[in-house]
């Protein structure tokens, strides 16, 4: 059996590591119940959106539906993407393509990692600092939506929260992948609760 992305050479983290992978993990957690939360309320909005628009069709004079319905709608998506993203990170539930981990039994797997989570880290941090400018500029020049008018950097602050727990980590991961410890925790991931 080739092994995983999670076994590849050591037991836990220990010292330092283990500290930083306890903090990146907290955030990644508090950022999933946020995720769970923009889902949640997603959900209310778009049923909200369908009462109104059935209302609407006994009541001539009322409106079809929530002004703002496909605005939010897009902000809790947006949201609930970025601040779920670090805790499928760690869980080990983002899509990879393992093919060339498997190659030769596993003999490069380390390898393959290691490189996978620099490349992953350098996106990552470039993606969070790119994102953190542009909500400043926004910001800066108080641009709003034009349905709206909501301040867009309001929106824009939970994917920068969520792109800097995702990069802190992939960092971490990197380090683990360095070191050998496991870079993922099943544990972690709700599909093993449903799963198992």
């Amino acid at each position: 059996m080739a092994p995983s992305s999670s076994s590849l050479d050591g037991a836990g983290a220990n010292g330092p590591l283990a500290l930083l992978e306890s903090i990146a993990d907290g955030l990644s957690l508090a950022a999933a119940f946020l995720a769970a939360a923009c889902i949640v309320a997603l959900t209310g909005l778009i049923l909200t959106e369908i009462v109104v628009a059935f209302v609407a069709r006994f009541f001539p004079g009322m409106p079809a539906g929530i002004g703002i319905g496909w605005e939010y709608s897009a902000y809790l998506m947006g949201g609930a993407f970025m601040l779920g993203s670090g805790m499928t990170l760690r869980a080990g539930q983002q899509i990879r393509v393992e093919l060339l981990l498997r190659a030769k039994g596993g003999r490069y797997a380390r390898g393959l990692e290691i490189a996978s989570c620099v490349l992953g880290s350098a996106t990552t941090v470039y993606l969070a600092l790119t994102l953190i400018a542009f909500t400043w500029r926004t910001y800066s020049f108080g641009e709003v939506s034009q349905d709206s008018f909501t301040p867009l950097w309001i929106p824009q602050v939970v994917l920068c929260v969520g792109a800097v727990i995702l990069a802190i980590q992939m960092l971490v991961r990197t380090l683990a992948s360095i070191i050998g410890t496991p870079v993922d925790r099943p544990e972690l991931g709700a599909a093993t609760a449903i799963e198992g």
